[in-house]
């Protein structure tokens, strides 16, 4: 009777561990929510329309959900109040950015303009020396404000010679056209915009190399949290960039029809896209702007000396290289 018991007992106790396997074995992992993020439609941006058009994500075992806002403000208050884990942004809208959000972190260069950001201006301007004492739109506070310091100063003048005003990119051709500025900076396609209105192109980012950079930011609780799911959007976004620049006509097609734009509105053209090997390369402190580090800190003590920032940002905290 005794060993009867016994056996009961055991037979008990392996269908408990049985019936416990069985159910770690069946029940699934909880899903990991995708990574968010925030872009706009400039073209550098769009290797993440081609990554989720192609599959890269899913491959690479990530899911990525996309949320398109073209005002630049607007991004930077959402990612800033935790709406987003990404973001896409020009390097110097970032250094400003990052005062009210020490925990963001550049952890890859997109792409660098030359050519598609201008400085356009009412038809009866011809140079840019006939903006002396005149008004220039521009973002106070965001990259384009160096831009056009530096195409002054190019020119022989400086930003004592004219009045700035905060204007969005996207606002400027209208604004210009109409007269309520002279001339100001915006980018693709707003430049093309411009141009058909009649209006001129001053100076672009082809006369001030490596000066514009946009970069991909994230969340540092997320890169703590979510290492292996960022690594995982890091090689997808570059095998986009690879695919595109190995195919151009056809990721500017599935580009487009993914959203619904004729393609000749998608164009590489003004712009650099950089790669992962070019990224392994910027990240490298140097003294020219082909080093992130280097015009990471032109930005910053340009705004410190006007005032957008009261204090020098931590460089060496802001980039995050180690997910390349």
């Amino acid at each position: 009777m005794k060993n009867s018991n016994l056996c009961f007992v055991a037979l008990f106790f392996i269908n408990v561990l049985f019936l416990t396997a069985c159910f770690f074995i069946d029940s699934p992992a909880p899903e990991r929510p995708p990574l968010r993020l925030i872009h706009d439609l400039w073209p550098g941006y769009l290797p993440i329309i081609l990554a989720q058009e192609k599959g890269f994500f899913e491959q690479q075992g990530v899911s990525v959900e996309t949320l398109v806002t073209e005002n630049a403000s607007e991004r930077v208050a959402d990612f800033n109040a935790g709406k987003a884990d990404g973001i896409t942004l020009a390097l110097g809208n970032i250094m400003i950015a990052s005062a009210d959000n020490p925990n963001a972190h550049i952890i890859f260069a997109i792409d660098r303009s030359a050519g598609a950001d201008a400085v356009v201006a009412q038809p009866q301007i011809k140079k840019v020396s006939d903006l002396k004492g005149k008004s220039i739109g521009t973002t106070v506070g965001g990259f384009n404000e160096l831009f056009v310091a530096k195409m002054l100063e190019a020119n022989g003048l400086t930003l004592e010679d004219v009045t700035l005003l905060n204007v969005e990119g996207e606002n400027v051709p209208e604004l210009v056209q109409n007269g309520k500025i002279a001339a100001g900076s915006t980018w693709e396609p707003f430049v093309s915009k411009a141009t058909a209105l009649g209006l001129n192109v001053l100076f672009t980012s082809a006369q001030t190399p490596g000066l514009i950079p946009d970069v991909m930011v994230f969340q540092a609780s997320v890169l703590r949290e979510r290492p292996d799911d960022v690594r995982a959007f890091v090689r997808a976004w570059f095998q986009a960039v690879d695919y595109w620049k190995a195919n151009p006509e056809e990721g500017k097609k599935i580009i487009a029809e993914s959203l619904k734009l004729q393609p000749e509105m998608i164009s590489l053209k003004g712009y650099e896209l950089l790669t992962l090997n070019d990224n392994l390369k910027t990240f490298v402190p140097g003294n020219t702007l082909e080093s992130l580090p280097y015009t990471a800190q032109l930005y910053a003590n340009f705004f410190v000396k006007t005032g957008s920032l009261s204090r020098h940002p931590n460089i060496n905290q802001l980039l995050e290289p180690s997910f390349l």
